[in-house]
């Protein structure tokens, strides 16, 4: 009879233990992003989805010929006005010879990770398509500009590059990003814009993790625009 006390304390001990555990390790998260040229980005849309590409840029032999390895994804850490969240542990960011250049990390619930995308100033600098792994297909969504009003999200909101860094060194990036940005299971992209013609634009995708861990995929299409698509103030179409 002596002995029941201790074996409850002990089981209760070694589930703290292991809820413990479970919490510090947190939950592992992928972000996997592809470049191409825009005509081959279209070139697999079927209906507002590209049901074949992700079979096509698995196949190492052939993505070759078409992926840009020359933009792969920074991460943002510390990121500014979020400083008492934990930083990311075991990040291990894209290798060159990955086909989706994938970026894994482990993070707890709620935690925000920032990753920056930029293109070539020298070629294919303007980023003019996007494509989000959602409902089980990549997922062509419109990058538009933010309306005068603001008063909804937009599916890929654009606004001037100069604009997001400044947000992003002051702090305030993160609550601009959740009031314009539509989220795809805790993931957002934003384009910024270079209107000058002189650099690339870049492309932000913020994953605020969900409880459990996932991946996510994005395509983006770039179009080289110091040989097509100009028109008379440097922007081509965004259709």
């Amino acid at each position: 009879m002596r002995k029941r006390p201790f074996i409850a304390g002990l089981g209760w001990m070694t589930a703290v233990m292991l809820a413990y555990t479970g919490t510090a390790a947190g939950a592992t998260y992928q972000f996997q992003v592809a470049s191409v040229a825009e005509h081959v980005f279209m070139f697999f849309v079927r209906d507002g989805t590209l049901p074949d590409m992700e079979a096509y840029l698995d196949d190492t032999q052939r993505s070759k010929f078409v992926l840009f390895h020359d933009r792969p994804p920074e991460l943002i850490e510390p990121i500014p006005g979020d400083a008492l969240a934990p930083a990311l542990v075991n990040v291990r960011m894209s290798k060159r010879n990955d086909p989706w250049g994938a970026s894994t990390w482990e993070g707890e619930t709620g935690q925000l990770a920032v990753f920056r995308i930029r293109g070539n100033p020298n070629n294919h600098q303007k980023l003019r398509r996007v494509a989000v792994h959602t409902n089980h297909v990549l997922s062509r969504f419109p990058v538009r500009g933010i309306p005068a009003s603001g008063s909804r999200r937009l599916q890929i909101p654009e606004a001037p590059a100069s604009f997001l860094a400044h947000a992003l060194q002051s702090g305030t990036f993160a609550v601009w990003a959740e009031k314009h940005a539509e989220t795809y299971g805790g993931l957002s992209v934003i384009v910024g814009r270079d209107h000058s013609g002189q650099q690339s634009d870049t492309v932000y995708v913020l994953v605020r993790m969900p409880q459990w861990g996932r991946s996510y995929k994005v395509v983006l299409g770039w179009q080289d625009m110091n040989h097509r698509g100009v028109n008379g103030n440097g922007q081509g179409n965004q259709s």
